[in-house]
């Protein structure tokens, strides 16, 4: 079963929790929350394609130039510096 953000009441507040268990935000509003969850889903969605774009990279530079990975993650860290 894969886990997801999830809120949960705390007292007049609504927590946020992430698919980790890890506490994310406080907010007095149920849509506040809601709200959160969106944004981190975003924000997930947005971390998630800059690793595939960037292992791509990565994969691109090995190949091009007969390198392993230590040495293009080199040079792709360097690059974006």
């Amino acid at each position: 079963m894969t886990k997801d953000y999830r809120i949960e009441l705390a007292g007049d507040a609504f927590i946020v929790i992430d698919p980790s268990d890890e506490l994310i935000d406080l907010h007095p509003t149920e849509d506040a929350a809601k709200q959160n969850i969106e944004r981190c889903k975003k924000e997930d969605s947005m971390w998630e394609s800059a690793k595939l774009l960037v292992d791509i990279a990565i994969r691109t530079h090995m190949q091009k130039f007969g390198v392993d990975r230590e040495t293009s993650t080199y040079w792709i860290s360097s690059a974006m510096e």
